[in-house]
């Protein structure tokens, strides 16, 4: 799994740091939005597994292939999903079901491509925790906003969320996420903390979100935390 982490990050680099403007940007134009995700998703996948790159993956349980041509293999496809998967518009639960479709077909994808090198070598579904960090930032961020935002907009109707929004909530869940890594029983305390200002900041509207959409992020971000915390402090 080592490799297949590390591809998983890089599926979500342009998002995590573009997150808004590849929002509106996949809305304008379809075609620049598809190229920034893959050109970003080959040049990290290339730096991040270059130690691997030159080995024989499974590809689909098919066929043998270097890991350098899987890749390009695999940005092929990613570039494909994010033209053709699109429902939004389509249906009634266009958005949540665009967003289920692309990264079940994504995820999918990685799965039957990648070797499973770590648990040949140290019988460890989750190595490294370090990239198991990084995923669970990935997750806390954009992911669930992608997710939540696809959910309120079918639901309600309403527009796109606002810059302010989307990075609000997500800043929210990223600082319940890193509260729940800090050694010790101290983070019980500050996530009580941090917990209790942000209902307060809901009760005097400074966070304007719906019930839904706040305690979604809340505990998505604790259970996402939670897992990885165990990685870190319990799992060898």
């Amino acid at each position: 799994m080592i490799v297949f982490w590390r591809l998983f990050v890089s599926l979500y680099l342009a998002d995590f740091f573009l997150f808004h403007k590849m929002f509106k940007m996949q809305a304008q134009n379809r075609n620049l939005s598809t190229t920034i995700r893959t050109g970003v998703f080959l040049v990290a996948a290339f730096w991040l597994c270059r130690q691997y790159l030159m080995e024989t993956w499974p590809f689909f349980g098919v066929i043998n292939l270097p890991g350098w041509l899987c890749v390009l293999l695999f940005g092929a496809f990613y570039a494909w999903v994010h033209q053709r998967c699109n429902f939004e518009g389509k249906t009634r639960w266009g958005h949540l079901l665009t967003f289920v479709v692309k990264n079940t077909f994504l995820w999918l994808f990685l799965f039957l491509c990648t070797p499973f090198l770590v648990v040949y070598y140290t019988g460890n579904f989750f190595a490294q925790p370090w990239m198991i960090f990084c995923v669970g930032i990935i997750l806390v961020t954009c992911l669930t906003q992608w997710l939540l935002s696809a959910w309120e907009q079918d639901k309600y109707g309403v527009r796109e969320p606002s810059f302010d929004e989307q990075w609000m909530m997500m800043m929210v869940r990223l600082i319940f996420f890193l509260i729940m890594l800090l050694p010790g029983v101290r983070w019980m305390v500050l996530f009580a903390v941090w917990l209790g200002t942000c209902i307060y900041a809901r009760k005097i509207r400074l966070m304007d979100v719906a019930n839904t959409i706040f305690y979604a992020s809340v505990v998505s971000a604790t259970v996402i935390g939670l897992l990885v915390r165990l990685r870190i402090y319990w799992v060898g």
